[in-house]
């Protein structure tokens, strides 16, 4: 819902998240501040100058900068705060069910939480800014998704050149990769998890084919889905596992490696500053990596819902997002354009990343449990 909440409905809703059940009624984004029938820009920014301030929040520091820029542009105080993506959860349903909002606008990278969860229970809404259709492609604007973070499969160059030393995903669960693949703990990243379910819903034949063009035969009939069975496979194959991806990098890129680990890990790790030899794996098959898609989520119970919604147009048009691009973010809006001097060059890439389809993220958040345990049980 995208209305401020009354003191009686946010008691019914603190009562129905501390109990659980999940049955506060959803809000809705036409009663967030000004109508959109007869949306303009000019009408919502006198709006929002009219409010008070702004906090906007992000699992990047970059949200500061964000909310600079905004600030300086349209005069209206914003504060970024960098909070990871289970914090955002927590706080955004916390000060909900306490009725006290004082996190206004979230970029969050969660999906299939957001709408499985945060938007039924009424916690958040999604608004999606009229003007912005045109330049937002469609599969991006319900809910509105700000921008997609690329997450890609890498290799070192300084001992492999310009051709990666996988071509195909099925060779990461071989005897050759055993204990030389770096990823960021799987169990610690929803979005692996996610992923995994994306690929079992959508595109499991893609997986079957690519075991099929590896081994020259098809996977046995008794396996469960072919996505399955390549996680049971990979965990069996005692990845080396980190806390995240910035630690990765070093033992993928790391100049002077003697036998350096194929990995998986964020575009944001190619930044110049970490002087690493690597690059995207590109041709693998069936992918390079996946985008993982950030969605504006507004706090149903903001003070300012003129303001939060003004900043999340300032994100959905691109610009908002620019601080962002430098470090392999990509925005969904089609105006704009990746800097040249982006490090990992993922721009090159966008037709080899898996895509999430927004209709079925309810499945993967229902799914969770099953894919943390499948790859639990096999990791042992």
């Amino acid at each position: 819902m995208t209305y401020r909440p009354t003191k009686k409905y946010r008691t019914g809703l603190a009562l129905s998240l501390m109990l659980g059940t999940m049955s506060a009624m959803p809000a809705m984004a036409e009663d967030l501040g000004i109508p959109d029938e007869g949306f303009s820009l000019e009408a919502l920014v006198e709006a929002a100058r009219k409010e008070p301030p702004i906090v906007v929040v992000d699992a990047t520091g970059k949200i500061k900068t964000m909310a600079e820029n905004f600030s300086k542009l349209y005069g209206i105080e914003a504060t970024g705060v960098k909070l990871g993506g289970q914090e955002q959860e927590l706080i955004l349903q916390r000060e909900a069910a306490a009725g006290n909002v004082t996190h206004d606008v979230f970029n969050m990278s969660n999906l299939p939480s957001v709408t499985s969860q945060l938007l039924p229970i009424g916690a958040g809404v999604s608004w999606m800014p009229p003007d912005q259709a045109k330049t937002t492609p469609e599969i991006y604007q319900k809910p509105a998704i700000t921008s997609l973070n690329p997450w890609v499969w890498a290799y070192n160059t300084e001992k492999y050149g310009d051709t990666c030393p996988v071509s195909n995903i099925w060779q990461l669960t071989d005897p050759e990769w055993k204990g030389r693949v770096s990823i960021p703990d799987p169990l610690l990243r929803n979005e692996t998890m996610f992923w995994f379910n994306q690929i079992e819903t959508h595109d499991d034949a893609k997986m079957a084919e690519a075991f099929r063009a590896h081994y020259g035969k098809d996977l046995p009939e008794t396996v469960e889905s072919a996505t399955s069975e390549w996680v049971k496979r990979f965990a069996a194959n005692n990845p080396n596992i980190t806390r995240k991806d910035s630690e990765v990098g070093p033992v993928v890129g790391s100049p002077g490696l003697k036998d350096p680990h194929f990995g998986f890990l964020s575009a944001a790790i190619f930044r110049a500053k970490y002087g690493y030899k690597m690059a995207i794996c590109g041709g693998m098959k069936p992918w390079a990596g996946q985008l993982t898609p950030r969605v504006a989520v507004i706090a149903s119970g903001t003070d300012s819902p003129n303001a939060a919604k003004l900043f999340v147009h300032y994100m959905m048009r691109g610009e908002g997002m620019a601080p962002q691009l430098i470090d392999g973010k990509m925005a969904t809006n089609i105006n704009t354009k990746m800097p040249e001097d982006e490090g990992s060059g993922v721009a090159n890439f966008v037709d080899q990343l898996h895509v999430t389809n927004s209709d079925t993220t309810d499945q993967d958040f229902a799914k969770l449990q099953y894919w943390q345990d499948l790859w639990t049980i096999h990791s042992r």
